[in-house]
């Protein structure tokens, strides 16, 4: 039986949970920490998790317990074949 080689393009995406402890300073309102967390989500978080924090000590907000960094268990990974190459006959 005759073959032909296929890379798949996939792209898979892991999910974490994460629990970080913050220290905020007693000044801030929950307005101010949700706009801090808003501003750090949208300027960082495609930094993941370590991106957030340092944008948030950069508003006052500290982690000095650092968190969980730990990659090795996804809460839920989803697999997509987003487009596929013929290559050549074997």
């Amino acid at each position: 039986m005759q073959t032909v080689k296929v890379k798949l393009m996939i792209t898979e995406t892991l999910k974490y949970d994460r629990e970080v402890i913050v220290e905020v300073p007693a000044h801030m309102t929950e307005r101010d920490i949700e706009e801090a967390l808003n501003k750090a989500e949208r300027n960082y978080g495609f930094d993941g998790v370590d991106g957030i924090v340092h944008a948030l000590k950069r508003q006052g907000i500290t982690c000095p317990d650092g968190f969980d960094q730990d990659l090795s268990s996804p809460n839920s990974v989803e697999a997509e074949c987003y487009d596929y190459e013929v290559y050549d006959e074997i």
